[in-house]
């Protein structure tokens, strides 16, 4: 009790915001602060404000993009877990020896974040597979440094944090809420088995198996995947893969994850994406995004607003998509300011609009300027938006996302007759069609891109043409 007492007790508070206000003062933050300097009093803080920084810079709307992009750096920053802790941790979750469940553990870690580390190890009866270990103490670590954060930037009084308080404190009460979800893996094994269904019906996307019986709240046991990381491009070249397929193919089972199954991966960087066996394996899925079937709908009726230039119906849905009634005592205001953003975005196609993140985190600033409280959910969808940007760009710079997205989108934003169902359909098909990727393991097998005219039947095609809607399977079509 008195150890607990010295680290997170009253005492413990007292000397860790002493902490944290040295630091700050040792890089003269009250004079200024800029991204290079918070990043380093976030890494020099630890491993807790390792992980605040890297939710923080899922807040665009709170923090310039700069300050998001070198918060993302912080992603490689934690210190490693020792192999005698990861033994401990595991004998302590089980209740038993940690080598009556694991034949052996690999000391190097595979993977390694601000509150896990992934092992691969081998239980008893020689079955690989993959071991995630969290950190000691994360969750009151955590929980401390949130709260004692929010009291060192009232006390310090920084000039250029003074006019956006309100939404500090709101992204970092946030940011508690989601670090608690990530930590608990019992939620992430729930999450695994809801991505295992929604990528099945795609014979290219794949996520791990989950061993339930031995999964704890501070262990998670996986099916071990090998591959390659996506930054791995020699690797997979070597192995026969296109990497434009790669990219076209992984874009494609993220836009289902979002447009139509409203769960996507909140993080989709290299690291938490491989490739093997022919299929993209989606990893590290503690952090997940969820949109609301009303946020979406308002999400659809946004795009077709601004692909017709519909103000009305763009500030309408706007609204509705921030969580207020089309009624809003500064509507008129609001409306001046989303015409504006119409003007900078007007576009003859939906397919043609690019760095779709910034269009969505522009949106959510628009919102943050008239004090409207911006849902969580959105903000991950726009964060997340931004990272797939990188995420592409990195592995294939000729692969448009905001073209992929925009023809999928163009499906949703046509509406609700019989012309929208059938764009929808054929939207779906799109995305799932397709068998694994070709590469030196497939060698020989039949893949083949299923075309367009046997997606849909001639009835369908009519239909749509008929409906004046023709552009929509344009855009469709590769």
């Amino acid at each position: 009790m008195e150890n607990y007492n010295a680290r997170y007790g009253l005492l413990g508070d007292a000397k860790r915001l002493g902490e944290i206000l040295r630091v700050a003062n040792k890089y003269k933050v009250t004079q200024g602060l800029t991204p290079e300097k918070v990043v380093s009093i976030f890494r020099e803080l630890g491993t807790a404000f390792i992980k605040m920084g890297q939710l923080l810079s899922l807040h665009p709307e709170v923090l310039p993009k700069e300050y998001c992009k070198a918060l993302e750096g912080l992603r490689n920053s934690a210190p490693a877990i020792t192999t005698m802790q990861i033994r401990e941790i595991i004998s302590e979750e089980y209740g038993r020896p940690w080598d009556q469940i694991f034949k052996r553990i690999v000391g190097v870690p595979v993977g390694s974040a601000s509150i896990a580390q992934v092992h691969e190890a081998y239980l008893v009866d020689g079955t690989r597979v993959a071991v995630k270990v969290q950190r000691p103490d994360s969750y009151r670590m955590m929980e401390q440094d949130v709260r004692l954060l929010k009291k060192a930037i009232s006390v310090l009084k920084i000039k250029q944090l003074q006019p956006i308080m309100w939404l500090i404190n709101n992204a970092l009460d946030e940011t508690w809420r989601v670090a608690q979800q990530e930590m608990d893996f019992h939620q992430e094994a729930k999450n695994i088995e809801r991505m295992r269904e929604i990528l099945a019906p795609m014979e290219y996307a794949y996520a791990p198996a989950v061993f339930h019986d031995l999964t704890k709240t501070n262990v998670l046991v996986m099916e071990f995947i090998d591959g390659y990381e996506l930054n791995d491009h020699k690797g997979m070249l070597d192995a026969g893969y296109d990497l434009s397929e790669v990219c076209q193919k992984m874009i494609r089972s993220y836009i289902k994850q979002w447009a139509e199954d409203l769960f996507f991966q909140a993080d989709p960087h290299s690291g938490n994406i491989r490739v093997a066996d022919g299929r993209i394996v989606w990893l590290d899925l503690g952090m997940m995004g969820h949109l609301t079937d009303r946020e979406a709908e308002a999400l659809h009726h946004c795009m077709h607003g601004i692909w017709k230039n519909d103000v009305a119906e763009f500030t309408d849905w706007g609204l509705v998509l921030f969580g207020y009634p089309m009624e809003h005592p500064q509507k008129a205001e609001i409306r001046r300011d989303f015409t504006a953003f119409l003007d900078k975005y007007r576009v003859q196609s939906i397919r043609e609009m690019n760095e779709t993140g910034d269009i969505f985190v522009e949106l959510i600033g628009i919102g943050a300027k008239y004090g409207i409280e911006i849902p969580m959910s959105l903000t991950m969808y726009g964060r997340s938006l931004l990272v797939m940007e990188g995420t592409v760009s990195d592995l294939d710079e000729n692969t448009d996302l905001a073209d992929i997205i925009g023809k999928h989108l163009a499906a949703y934003a046509i509406g609700d007759g019989v012309a929208g169902r059938i764009a929808r359909k054929l939207s779906h098909k799109k995305l799932c069609s397709g068998g694994r990727l070709r590469c030196n393991a497939t060698a020989g097998q039949e893949i083949e891109e299923i075309p367009d005219s046997e997606l849909l039947s001639a009835e369908e095609y009519k239909i749509l043409a008929e409906s004046g809607s023709d552009v929509w399977t344009q855009d469709l079509e590769q």
